[in-house]
This record gives structure tokens, sequence and C-alpha cells, in this order.
């Protein structure tokens, strides 16, 4: 069944998100997590520059004892979901797309939700063993495998971000690397 999700999870097909200043998804779900394991369900988050969301127990972003930069707002596609037939709150990532492919965002480029700015943080969104008790030991492999975990980000502008949101790639700010 492994190679099966692994062959799935790369037919699915999202939107072309390089170009400029193109709504790319869209947010059909948002979660806060107030305390270790546990996922809530929410109309709306808030949240802040250089923390992340102001409804996540102050730990979120630690792992083993050691913070992980860059782990203020996570966020995973609910094709991906979809297609492992798990319901997002059970993942617990703050933010749920559709529309976009979140594997093609590099370390570093922009999106805005709302008023919110958010960047892509330089650490790739692996799946842990959580996601694997959550989901299953099979569509952790699978998600690491094609990239299709979701995505890691910092606030860079404080903000509320509502269901139904649309995601816009901000091409004008992707940094230039020579």
């Amino acid at each position: 069944m492994g190679n099966h999700l692994v062959s799935g999870l790369q037919q699915l097909v999202f939107s072309e998100i390089r170009q400029e200043n193109h709504v790319v998804g869209r947010v059909v779900g948002l979660i806060e997590k107030p305390g270790p394991g546990i996922h809530a369900s929410r109309d709306q988050i808030h949240v802040k520059e250089g923390i992340g969301c102001s409804g996540d127990h102050q730990k979120k972003d630690f792992w083993k004892g050691e913070r992980i930069p860059g782990r203020q707002i996570t966020m995973f596609s609910s094709e991906v979901a979809r297609f492992l037939g798990v319901d997002p709150v059970v993942v617990g990532d703050n933010i749920v797309s559709e529309g976009i492919d979140l594997s093609k965002l590099n370390a570093g480029e922009k999106i805005a939700i709302g008023s919110v700015k958010l960047t892509r943080s330089e650490k790739n969104h692996r799946p842990c063993e959580l996601f694997a008790e959550r989901v299953s030991q099979e569509a952790k492999e699978a998600v690491l495998e094609t990239n299709m975990r979701g995505a890691l980000f910092y606030v860079e502008t404080s903000g509320t971000i509502q269901m139904g949101d649309s995601i816009t790639l901000l091409y004008d700010e992707i940094p230039i690397i020579p």
C-alpha cells in the first residue's frame, strides 16, 4: 500500500503558483493547539508577528525539548488529507489549505492570507512519529518521500485569518537568489 500512497500523492493536481501576486488557494480549515495533543477547529485564528497562533500552547514549536525555529505557523493541504483519508483536525496544523501545492513553496517566499503575511521557513515540515500515530506509518513514509507533509512559516505581519480567506503568493516579495 505504501507505493500506492506515494503514486497517488504524486498525481495530486494543484494550481500553478508562479504567477505574479496570484491567488493560489484558500483557507478551508483553521486549528489552534491550546495544549499538547489538543486540536481545536476555529472559524478564525489570530496570529502574532514572531510568535505564531495566539491560541497555541507555548511549547508547540518545541520538539524533544528544543525549540524548532521557523515553526510559528504550520500548514497542511486538504487535498493530501482527503487522499490519505484523514480529518485535518487530527493532523493538527494551524491552517488547512486548498488549491496550493505547499511542496512547491521555497524558503523565503511570502504569502498573504487576509492582512497576514507569512514567510516560508527554511525548515521542511517533516512527518514525525505523532503523524504516524495519528494517520499511519505508511502515510508518514509516503508524505516524507513526496515532500507533501505541508509547510512551516514565520509570521511577518500580525492579523486575523478566517475560513475562506484567499492565499496569495506575493511574487514581488520573493527573494532573488543569485
